[in-house]
């Protein structure tokens, strides 16, 4: 039994060092109390939804967040989160029938009084996250008037997980992606994927690339194949969600996703990480997603036919830029790799507004040359 704990233990420790994107990612415990207070949309029955696709009417609490987040948002630091989280919506999409029995809730924020009669971003956060990791990014991309959407992909961030879903993996989420873009956005997007969020985004454009205009891969895990704890005891696998959620492992995550962790990688930044995991079903989900054995995918990165921009951090200390930056290069005919100086394996969070220019500059709405613009105070 001890060997396999341990075997488990490094597991999970590899899946982190390797495939955890959100540079504050989630962690927490059980919540109970906070399971009560979310049931309405975790566990309602489908009468209380809309019968089309369309928005969910979710309320407000006194604080102005939407009801579906917990409590402890109340407790979040973060300005540029503060903000997000109270303009989150909730959008159906339609699933087939073997991942889902019914519409799926899809929790998405979008920039406001943007135009899109141009091309339109979708955001694609990383593993066990959620779309207030780009919360940074967001404002800056609105500034310039470009049209962009950040979802919460179907086992992550708030998006619906009861048992109205019968799977979290690729496919399915492959499927909820597929759906949100043909019912909400209603045209091609370009693609930016974050660390597994780029593997999820490279399975998308391989899988249906006529609804990806282009491909922006950012510090992105596209070369690690599987998913930790596949096929272990379920007892087992539970023990290794609990130490997913840790706050020790949690923190040290947050710390080495940046580049200058004292700035960004604080207690603040795990507490936004941490809010999904305190909804109902995310154990499930995590486990769920484990058991279907993640993407496989290194030997298809090749089959890219989307133009895809590389952004890749100089520093990132969860995938190292000398094994993988170059290697998308090399195995995708369309790409380009820009450096993020000075940045970790978050650019939209240490450098959203280097990382917004060079969007825009790959968009060819701005000149080349502020795609390496300095860096912006950021609190």
């Amino acid at each position: 039994a001890a060997p396999s704990m341990r075997s488990l233990l490094c597991a999970i420790c590899a899946l982190m060092a390797a495939s955890y994107v959100a540079a504050f990612a989630p962690s927490s415990v059980s919540g109970l109390a906070l399971r009560s207070a979310n049931l309405a949309r975790h566990t309602s029955p489908r009468s209380s939804r809309i019968p089309a696709v369309g928005l969910v009417q979710t309320k407000c609490s006194a604080t102005g967040f939407p009801d579906f987040l917990p409590l402890e948002m109340n407790e979040v630091e973060d300005p540029a989160c503060i903000a997000m989280a109270k303009k989150l919506q909730m959008a159906e999409v339609t699933m087939p029938a073997q991942f889902a029995s019914g519409n799926i809730a899809t929790c998405f924020a979008r920039t406001e009084g943007t135009s899109d009669n141009d091309s339109s971003l979708l955001l694609l956060h990383g593993f066990d996250s959620s779309c207030l990791e780009w919360r940074r990014l967001l404002p800056e991309l609105e500034k310039s008037g470009q049209d962009a959407w950040a979802v919460d992909v179907l086992g992550w961030g708030f998006t619906q997980r009861d048992e109205v879903v019968q799977t979290f993996s690729p496919e399915a989420k492959r499927a909820q992606l597929k759906s949100f873009i043909l019912e909400h956005i209603k045209k091609p997007v370009v693609l930016v994927g974050a660390s597994l969020g780029g593997t999820i985004a490279i399975d998308l454009a391989l899988n249906h690339p006529e609804l990806v205009e282009k491909l922006v891969l950012v510090d992105a895990q596209g070369y690690i194949d599987g998913a930790a704890m596949t096929g272990q005891p379920l007892f087992l696998q539970r023990v290794g969600v609990q130490v997913l959620k840790s706050k020790p492992l949690r923190m040290f995550a947050n710390k080495i996703a940046y580049s200058d962790p004292d700035r960004f990688g604080t207690e603040d930044a795990m507490r936004i990480g941490r809010l999904h995991c305190l909804t109902e079903g995310w154990d499930n989900a995590m486990i769920s997603f484990m058991n279907s054995g993640g993407y496989f995918l290194s030997e298809r990165v090749a089959e890219v036919t989307a133009e895809t921009l590389v952004l890749w951090g100089r520093q990132d200390k969860i995938l190292d830029p000398a094994k993988y930056a170059e290697r998308f290069i090399e195995d995708i005919p369309t790409a380009r790799l820009e450096w993020v100086e000075e940045c970790g394996h978050v650019p939209h969070l240490e450098k959203a507004p280097a990382m917004a220019a060079s969007l825009l500059s790959f968009l060819g709405k701005t000149p080349a040359a502020q795609a390496v613009a300095a860096d912006v105070e950021q609190a």
